[in-house]
This record gives C-alpha cells, structure tokens and sequence, in this order.
C-alpha cells in the first residue's frame, strides 16, 4: 500500500512541477517582451515575482534529486553486502549499477538548477 502512496505522490508532485514550470516559462517570455519596452521594469518585476517563483521552482528540484541520489546510494549499499560475499571477478550486481545511475541523475538534477541560479543571481547584482 505505501508503494502506492509513494508513486501517487511523485505523480502529482511531477505533475504540479510541471504546472509550475510551464507557468514560469510563460511569465519569463511576458518579462521579454516588457524587457524590450521598459528594461527597469521588467528587473523589478522578475525580482519580486519571477525570482521567488525560480527558487520554488529549483528547491523542488535539488529535493528530488537528493530524494533520488539518497535512494541510489541505498542501492549500492544494499547489494555491496552481497557483492562482497562474492568472488570479485565477477561483474558488478545490475542493481548496483542502476543505484549508481540513479545516484548520478539525482547529483545532475540538484546541481544543475543550482548552478543556473546561482549564474541568475550574479547576473541580477551587475544590472
């Protein structure tokens, strides 16, 4: 039942950082075309409405993607007892190298909207 629970929860959480994302891009594209008009209000406005609405957006993303880089660790944990029972020349467990995979998608997925805020930030203090 909780594996239900579990997935009816990611779904919906995929499906409003859908929503939101959709929403911010729209609003970013409404600031460039006021940007080509009136460049200082456009600043202004992207400061106290887009920003908040950006770091929402990348909060989201660094949980679940240390959600994720937590769950592929425990991965490679779980079968790193079972692998050292084992012969070392044989190949690593395939759940050991999918925990492996998940662990680096989650470090990619919270890195990434870190790193593009923080470039936002910098860019925002020279304007």
């Amino acid at each position: 039942m909780s594996e239900k629970r579990t997935l009816i929860a990611w779904a919906v959480a995929a499906a409003l950082g859908t929503v939101a994302v959709w929403w911010l891009r729209s609003y970013l594209n409404d600031l460039a075309v006021l940007a080509q008009t009136d460049r200082a209000a456009a600043l202004e406005r992207f400061r106290t409405r887009g920003l908040p609405a950006l770091l929402v957006v990348v909060g989201i993303a660094v949980a679940a993607g240390a959600t994720l880089m937590r769950q592929g660790l425990q991965m490679v944990n779980s079968t790193r007892d079972d692998d050292q029972r084992r012969d070392r020349s044989t190949e690593r467990p395939p759940a050991a190298v999918m925990g492996w995979m998940m662990a680096s998608a989650g470090f990619v997925l919270a890195a990434v909207p870190l790193a593009l805020t923080a470039v936002v930030l910098w860019l925002l203090t020279r304007a």
